[in-house]
């Protein structure tokens, strides 16, 4: 769509996450170093947390890549609430077990037996699990008992955690100090600055072969920033609707009006949600036969797949771009300017959210 418009050989802001575009931010390149240096030990736990959108699976999966030729048996596990019966289970099928049908101890021999397999054809194991903030603290302790496996005084595995800051919150509130002690690396991923958001769009833009059609005002990068609040995801979604809306509008330059637009309409289809698209509580004000409403909505909305929703906004968007065109087009006895009226716009919003 915008990429055939402003002849761009890729879609520089996808969601999904894409190795070939990982940005070499200063928190990815230590986070990185953490983890190879704790493949050099070859034992305990390297934990990595950051906020929603910070880029972590982008970063195992770029590992992934670096140990692509490396002697190392990987598995990895995405963690969906695994409790303390479901973690070995999750950890044999990772190993490309069976574990149907087998108890606990059946399967920790199984998983010992095929550990000692692999250390005798790789260096070590290692078990990637992301998403690990949704494990239970059983979960945990039953991967610490599966870390203190080993033979002639070498671990057979090696654990890395990759999740949310809740993570460490369950290792604290549950003074799980064994496992404390067997972590040997850990790092939090911090959102971008200011700066180095900036350099991080334009390393995605020129990724696809941008020339700089359209043209990006200076002012764009600071807004996107403090928009998207540094962090990657939000960034790579205003920016993909800062494109889109460009193409629609047939517009080879972009502005502050221009993001303006976007972010207006990113707040109006995310009525209760800030700005900064950062989630929030219903407020208590609402009606409840509006909020009864809106779930419904969410509901429907959620249930269809992520091209079909994509879709359904794109279709929405031609029509307010049609009846723009058509208000823009009727005489006015004293017409406003765009910039006024959102003014006026987010000047009312102000009001309401005082009050």
């Amino acid at each position: 769509m915008y990429q055939i418009f402003y002849k761009l050989q890729g879609k520089p802001f996808q969601l999904t996450p894409d190795p070939a575009m990982l940005f070499p931010s200063k928190g990815h390149q230590r986070a990185m170093s953490y983890l190879l240096y704790g493949l050099e030990q070859g034992e305990g736990f390297v934990m990595i947390t950051g906020a929603v959108g910070t880029g972590k699976t982008l970063l195992i999966q770029k590992l992934f890549e670096e140990l692509a030729h490396r002697n190392i048996g990987i598995a990895s596990i995405a963690s969906a609430n695994l409790g303390g019966e479901d973690i070995l289970p999750a950890v044999a099928a990772a190993f490309a077990l069976p574990y149907e049908s087998r108890g606990k101890e059946a399967l920790l021999q199984d998983i010992r037996r095929h550990l000692m397999t692999l250390r005798e054809r790789h260096s070590h194991a290692l078990l990637v699990v992301d998403e690990a903030q949704t494990l239970t603290s059983a979960a945990l302790e039953m991967l610490r008992i599966l870390s203190n496996f080993e033979v002639a005084g070498k671990a057979l595995l090696q654990v890395f955690l990759i999740g949310q800051a809740e993570l460490q919150t369950t290792i604290v509130n549950n003074r799980m100090e064994q496992l404390r002690q067997r972590i040997i690396a850990s790092h939090k991923l911090d959102p971008m600055g200011v700066e180095e958001c900036r350099e991080y769009i334009l390393h995605r833009l020129r990724a696809v072969g941008w020339n700089n059609d359209p043209e990006l005002a200076p002012g764009i990068f600071a807004g996107v920033y403090m928009a998207g609040r540094g962090i990657p995801r939000k960034v790579n979604l205003i920016m993909d609707r800062l494109l889109l809306h460009g193409y629609l509008e047939e517009l080879h330059s972009l502005n502050q009006a221009a993001l303006t637009v976007v972010l207006d309409e990113i707040y109006e289809e995310m009525a209760d949600v800030p700005q900064t698209l950062e989630a929030s509580s219903t407020p208590e004000s609402q009606e409840p036969a509006r909020a009864t409403a809106s779930s419904g909505r969410d509901s429907e909305l959620m249930k269809l797949n992520f091209e079909q929703r994509n879709n359904v906004l794109l279709q929405l968007m031609h029509e307010n771009f049609q009846l723009r065109a058509m208000v823009k087009s009727k005489p006015s006895a004293a017409p406003a300017s765009d910039d006024t009226v959102r003014a006026d716009a987010r000047h009312g919003r102000s009001r309401r959210k005082r009050k």
